[in-house]
């Protein structure tokens, strides 16, 4: 376990490459790729609002549609629809089976912080058993929770498997864009966003680049 509190985005993504490559594991997954891997790797970011993107790491354009991600139920990502797993995959039936009813869970989030302040049940999934078990393709990040306190909208987002290198800041920018969208309608000050990755790697074809973008940076 790694364990880590920054104040922007990219000084934690370099921190956890850097535990990656000198700590990882070696492991080879189900598709036969190489990784080097730590297990449940948390991060807390304090000042999300102020975080910027690592130079060179990508360009504004894509980062408003990676903001845009879990809003957007058009915006696909990694294969993974996550705009439309949380806002109208989940849903239940009326009657005769014959109703299908779609959740918004994003809407019901911020209904349930509108209603109570201090709800622990402000928390979105996008995992779905019926389907995800049978299929290959399936969503990393799996769970998103928020919670006001100290005046402050907390937000941790929980992601099974997570590749360091080339997808934490993408996933953080939208993580914080969905955080942002909450804070407003709840008319609270953002705070801290946490991110937990349970599988936290850095794939073998990416060393090179790895070496090469964070050369300045002294992180190997």
């Amino acid at each position: 376990m790694f364990t880590i509190e920054t104040a922007k985005a990219e000084d934690a993504w370099i921190a956890i490459i850097k535990q990656i490559m000198d700590h990882g594991d070696m492991i080879e997954d189900e598709r036969d790729l190489i990784t080097k891997e730590i297990l449940n790797v948390i991060v807390t970011v304090h000042d999300p609002l102020n975080s910027e993107l690592p130079q060179g790491h990508l360009s504004n354009e894509k980062l408003k549609r990676y903001e845009d991600a879990f809003l957007d139920i058009e915006n696909h990502h990694d294969g993974i629809n996550y705009g439309k797993r949380l806002r109208e995959h989940f849903g239940f039936k009326m009657g005769r089976d014959i109703y299908k009813v779609k959740i918004d869970q994003v809407e019901s989030v911020i209904n349930r912080l509108n209603k109570c302040e201090t709800s622990r049940r402000a928390t979105m999934t996008t995992f779905d058993p019926s389907i995800d078990q049978c299929q290959n393709d399936i969503p990393s990040m799996v769970m998103i929770d928020f919670k006001i306190r100290k005046n402050m909208l907390f937000t941790t987002g929980i992601w099974r498997s997570q590749d360091i290198y080339s997808s934490w800041i993408p996933n953080f920018f939208g993580l914080e864009g969905l955080s942002t969208y909450v804070s407003e309608h709840v008319g609270i000050k953002q705070g801290p966003i946490t991110v937990h990755s349970v599988s936290a790697h850095i794939y073998k074809t990416d060393f090179d680049n790895v070496k090469e973008s964070t050369n300045n940076r002294n992180i190997l």
